[in-house]
């Protein structure tokens, strides 16, 4: 008997603007990575064997029974959330029932798992591609957020994100900078937990109708300017925005003020990759970068789709 494979895939993300605001409706830049995840599915003798891999080998298994009662796994935490992921996706689609009995399903992620590119985005628009369900709402029902990481999981160019009446707003754009070439991202070194950032700012923040149209100004202008100091200075611009409103200090004056060019926090401040661009060569940039501890550094090129 022939084991048949379906085989999917979604990308990774960066938000380069627009980063809380963005659940307030704010326009966000974002760009897909050329660093994902799979998913393939097979067939299984009975119930469902779930086996999810990441660049250092298999790191988690488990076993469903038909009824998604979990028998037996590698990792609690991790199989009691795949599990009510699961069992949301009966809810919003009863008939996936049929669909997850008898199936073996690997995931492959691409990436570290501390970098915050989006181990759980992709995995739930991997799930929304095969089951065939909104990964909009099963986002919802899950992990929260405001869907710019799923946007980004499903399109294979960069877009403007945006929010309007509870529904995302998908703009594929051009950004295709003459200086992407001195645009760099580096770790930071430290992994944010987005939800729990999310709640923070959703709970104890408050952004002005004037903000959210600044912010959209910015992101416009840094969507489609060719010139490397105005996208830094806008950079710069945006950081002191978000700076007011999640009341923690922009990278540019706390930690890298030395640096020549311009620096920008990315998703949640904090942990994960900042943006760094400057007109220096790429050795000066990882000098600066290496002697503050930091030496996971990547050009545009390196890491975002379809970006030559």
């Amino acid at each position: 008997m022939i084991n048949n494979i379906d085989t999917y895939h979604a990308n990774g993300k960066l938000l380069l603007t627009g980063e809380y605001a963005v659940l307030e409706g704010a326009k966000a830049l974002a760009v897909p990575l050329n660093k994902g995840q799979q998913l393939r599915i097979s067939h299984h003798s009975s119930g469902l064997l779930w086996k999810a891999s990441n660049p250092e080998g298999l790191w988690f298994e488990a076993f469903f029974d038909n009824d998604l009662q979990l028998l037996k796994n590698s990792h609690s935490p991790f199989a009691i959330r795949l599990q009510k992921i699961l069992q949301q996706i009966i809810k919003i689609k009863p008939e996936a029932t049929l669909l997850l009995k008898n199936k073996t399903v690997e995931t492959q992620l691409e990436f570290n798992p501390q970098w915050g590119w989006g181990s759980s985005s992709t995995l739930i628009a991997l799930l929304s591609q095969w089951l065939e369900i909104d990964p909009y709402i099963l986002l919802e029902n899950t992990f929260g957020g405001s869907g710019y990481d799923i946007a980004c999981a499903l399109n294979d160019n960069p877009i403007l994100y945006q929010i309007n009446g509870k529904k995302p707003v998908i703009q594929p754009v051009s950004f295709n900078p003459t200086f992407k070439d001195h645009i760099y991202f580096i770790y930071s070194g430290k992994k944010q937990n987005s939800s729990n950032e999310v709640g923070r700012f959703l709970k104890d923040s408050t952004i002005s109708n004037h903000t959210i149209e600044e912010i959209n100004e910015i992101t416009q202008m840094m969507s489609v300017t060719q010139n490397l100091n105005e996208f830094g200075n806008l950079m710069h611009r945006h950081a002191e925005l978000l700076s007011n409103i999640v009341h923690l200090k922009p990278i540019n004056t706390e930690q890298f003020n030395h640096f020549e060019g311009y620096t920008k926090a990315l998703g949640a401040w904090g942990g994960d990759f900042f943006m760094a661009v400057s007109e220096h060569d790429k050795k000066y940039v990882q000098q600066y970068f290496k002697a503050k501890g930091l030496d996971i550094l990547f050009k545009y090129d390196d890491i975002v789709l379809n970006s030559n």
